[in-house]
């Protein structure tokens, strides 16, 4: 029970600074107008690598504080559950970036992006909090939809020209929901 709270300590402040890493790179990329299938794939990829490497930062930092190693255990269950998934989403953007411009489309991109990345949470949830699962759905289901409503053109503003506030409220929003859920959670468990 005494990890559970720990991980969920640590999972609050990582999930904000990464949802306001997503809607910054949106708002970023919409200002520089970056705008279309020629910049989507990899700038995400750098903008998901520089996350990662903050999340990596933060998380280092939090060992030290608690006294902890790095690299512990409980770090690499975590870790082993989460990179084939995060793996097939930087494969796929690759070969997104690598396709004809005609071809490349950012919202599946971005559909698929959700799915993996809602697996990786999944499979991370078996060595954490429960809550980390139902963020899994979350982003699973929502990559579907989106698939489905993109497939039958349901949905007009689906389009390359909001591919980036597609991501801004996917990887940003939802995020940054669920780090402040964490933290005002905590706070209220800590309080009994």
């Amino acid at each position: 029970m005494e990890q559970a709270s720990v991980y969920r300590r640590a999972m609050a402040p990582l999930a904000i600074i990464i949802g306001i890493f997503g809607i910054t790179a949106a708002g970023l990329a919409e200002a520089v107008d970056w705008v279309g299938p020629d910049y989507f794939a990899l700038y995400w990829i750098g903008v998901a690598i520089f996350s990662v490497l903050v999340a990596l930062f933060l998380i280092r930092i939090q060992a030290l504080k608690s006294n902890e190693p790095f690299w512990s255990p409980p770090t690499r269950r975590v870790a082993n559950a989460m990179i084939p998934l995060l793996l097939a989403g930087l494969g796929l953007g690759v070969l997104e970036f690598m396709d004809k411009p005609d071809v490349r489309t950012s919202v599946i991109l971005a559909a698929h992006w959700m799915i993996l990345y809602g697996g990786a949470l999944h499979a991370a949830g078996f060595f954490m909090q429960r809550g980390i699962k139902l963020l899994g759905w979350i982003y699973i289901i929502l990559g579907f939809l989106l698939l489905i409503f993109n497939k039958l053109n349901v949905m007009p503003y689906l389009k390359e020209g909001n591919a980036h506030w597609l991501m801004a409220f996917a990887f940003g929003i939802i995020n940054l929901a669920y780090g402040f859920y964490l933290k005002l959670t905590e706070e209220s468990l800590e309080a009994k």
